[in-house]
């Protein structure tokens, strides 16, 4: 018969070496590792995400994927900026475009009736 730590009573050989309570603790220490892993591993990824140096704020995923995309990175913009930043930037210069392209208004500086120069017309 065997005495064993942690219990009462006593028990055989075979029942000592057969341990049934071995593979659900293991089970519940592997369970626990994984989670302490998974949120160890999410803190590690927060603190590596970027943080916009206009305004502050931290990165969305999309936008992380944008600026870091090896396909995507040209055409992501200035990658120190976050989404709503680059928008502003993306819409910014289309207004700027825009207004390049527009032809320019004509002014009237002269009153109606008159006409220009030497060769007016009499009325």
């Amino acid at each position: 018969m065997w005495r064993r730590l942690g219990r009462k009573g006593e028990q055989t050989l075979t029942d000592a070496l057969d341990n049934p309570d071995g593979e659900i603790l293991f089970r519940d220490q592997e369970a626990r590792a994984d989670a302490e892993d998974k949120r160890r591993r999410a803190a590690e990824r927060e603190a590596q995400r970027p943080v916009c140096k206009r305004c502050g704020r931290k990165f969305t995923d999309q936008r992380w994927e944008e600026t870091t995309g090896h396909k995507r990175a040209w055409s992501a913009g200035d990658t120190s900026v976050c989404g709503p930043c680059r928008a502003d930037d993306v819409a910014r210069e289309e207004a700027a475009r825009l207004q390049a392209a527009a032809p320019p208004e004509p002014e009237d500086d002269q009153g109606p009736g008159r006409g220009r120069g030497w060769f007016r017309r009499r009325t």
